[in-house]
């Protein structure tokens, strides 16, 4: 029997339209991963984070980092009008 734990991280994932592929984005760990299909870019970049944690892990660094630091935001920037 496995004597395993669940972490949660914050994780954005983005569409790229003209690419084809989505793009995943780990703030706490500051980890970027890659998929051609959402399935695929979930599978990744939970892959990163198991790997990232595995390293920290060997190198003595037990304390996992802080998720609640990220958070999204819209800005309204102006631009000029050229027609």
């Amino acid at each position: 029997m496995s004597n395993q734990n669940n972490i949660t991280f914050q994780v954005l994932i983005e569409e790229d339209k003209v690419a084809g592929d989505f793009t995943a984005y780990v703030p706490a760990l500051r980890l970027g991963a890659q998929g051609e299909t959402l399935e695929e870019v979930r599978k990744n970049v939970t892959d990163l984070i198991s790997m990232e944690l595995e390293s920290r892990s060997r190198k003595g660094q037990t304390q996992l980092p802080d998720d609640n630091t990220a958070f999204m935001e819209s800005l309204e920037i102006p631009i000029p009008v050229v027609f």
